[in-house]
């Protein structure tokens, strides 16, 4: 073996070892972190539907594709969850997807697209109108299948009514009974139908109070939904709700949906883009 070939091998080896340890992560060295604070969560209802907040199958298709070509990562709201308590920002430009209701649309044509492009949702449901027959509409059967499919179930009252404050004519202690139905009977149903916890809950049209926020985190809700529009943010102090952006009919739909794209590609150094008055959605 020649001399340079000896002293080439310690060299050789040494390298190595300077590559790997610098590629380790040192202690007291903070591993780098994301770069994306603000994640939207997008609120879908009947798709293919004839309802007011109705989209068609093709519009759905065009937001997928739409998420797809602009290199947007999909995440679970379980994710985004524990992104906010963390205040963990995200490696790549981040939206949530949910869907609202009991529409039969959500599994037949909805759940199948989502499928297909690889992407988590959580559907929210209100148990009232879940049925036994699927031909009916949404049945237990199909929330199992989704399920057990991946996609989250979580609870959107028992009559999707509004219930934040009394109605006229009603005491406190029958507004309380109504709440009861609404956000404790209702996510007693789900899990004994569904076989797992209830934590996140979505106010059904968006209408909330300081009431009922408080009842609703009493009983163990650790996130809930509004329909705000505002994206969350993982810099912000977190108190367990978050806005979504409701998805419609209007002027500019796609207009205003590329708009949370914007958002999301925000860096943590970016504050310039902010919601207008006229932007913001109606309540579903």
């Amino acid at each position: 073996m020649s001399a340079r070939l000896l002293y080439s091998i310690p060299a050789f080896l040494l390298a190595v070892g300077l590559y790997l340890f610098v590629r380790q992560p040192q202690a007291g060295v903070a591993e780098k972190r994301g770069e994306y604070p603000r994640i939207p969560i997008l609120l879908f209802h009947d798709v293919d539907g004839k309802g007011p907040y109705a989209i068609s199958r093709h519009e759905f298709r065009q937001y997928l594709d739409i998420l797809k070509e602009e290199k947007i990562q999909v995440i679970s709201l379980a994710r985004l969850h524990e992104m906010m308590q963390k205040k963990l920002p995200a490696e790549r430009p981040s939206v949530v997807i949910t869907i609202d209701d009991d529409f039969k649309n959500i599994v037949r044509v909805a759940a199948p697209m989502l499928r297909e492009y690889g992407y988590p949702a959580t559907f929210f449901v209100y148990t009232k109108n879940v049925t036994d027959q699927p031909r009916q509409g949404m049945a237990w059967e199909d929330l199992r299948r989704l399920q057990k499919e991946g996609f989250d179930i979580q609870n959107h009252s028992h009559t999707h009514t509004a219930f934040h404050v009394p109605r006229e004519g009603e005491s406190a202690d029958q507004h309380a009974a109504r709440v009861d139905i609404e956000i404790l009977h209702s996510r007693e149903v789900l899990e004994d139908r569904l076989g797992h916890k209830i934590w996140s809950f979505a106010y059904p049209m968006g209408y909330h109070s300081p009431y009922l926020e408080k009842r609703l985190k009493d009983a163990g809700y650790e996130l809930l939904l509004t329909t705000d529009a505002n994206p969350p943010d993982v810099t912000k102090t977190y108190t367990g709700v978050l806005d979504r952006f409701t998805i419609q009919k209007g002027k500019d739909p796609f207009g205003l949906f590329y708009k949370q794209i914007a958002f999301a590609r925000r860096t943590l150094d970016d504050h310039s883009l902010t919601l207008k008055e006229d932007e913001t959605e109606p309540r579903p």
